[in-house]
């Protein structure tokens, strides 16, 4: 079997910048990532995003948020209408003067989660939060007859 490889004709190209006038601000959410990780390339930039990593096991969900210097009582950490969202002000001094900037983060809890039972430890500038399934949630074996 022969396969043939042809380059985009002209009239491809031409399609391709059509696109973009009828949808211009398609690529904004690219550009924001772009400028939410700069924080990562200089360090003098800085982003209002918490890292975040979020996993499920059968029993329970878990969310890890990193806080590296900042302390418990500036950490609040809200439920309201299935959005967790954890904030932290972070305080740094220079010489004489303090300066302090907020860090926020939400993610979206899936149903069934048992709200009362949520958990949450600060342990070496990591937050780890459990969101504990309820148990009508919870993956069951049946067994055959």
């Amino acid at each position: 079997m022969k396969l043939i490889r042809s380059a985009p004709s002209a009239l491809a190209r031409v399609s391709d910048f059509d696109e973009w006038f009828r949808h211009p601000f398609a690529g904004l959410p690219a550009l924001g990532q772009f400028f939410n990780q700069l924080g990562e390339v200089f360090p003098g930039v800085t982003t209002d995003k918490l890292a975040v990593d979020v996993h499920e096991d059968k029993d329970a969900y878990h969310a890890r948020f990193e806080v590296p210097g900042v302390k418990k009582e500036d950490i609040k950490v809200e439920l309201n209408n299935g959005m967790l969202t954890v904030t932290a002000e972070k305080r740094e001094k220079n010489g004489d003067s303090e300066s302090s900037y907020t860090l926020s983060r939400s993610v979206s809890v899936p149903d069934g989660v048992n709200t009362e039972a949520i958990a949450a430890k600060l342990e070496d500038g990591i937050l780890n939060l459990m969101l504990p399934k309820a148990e009508h949630k919870k993956p069951r074996t049946i067994e055959l007859n």
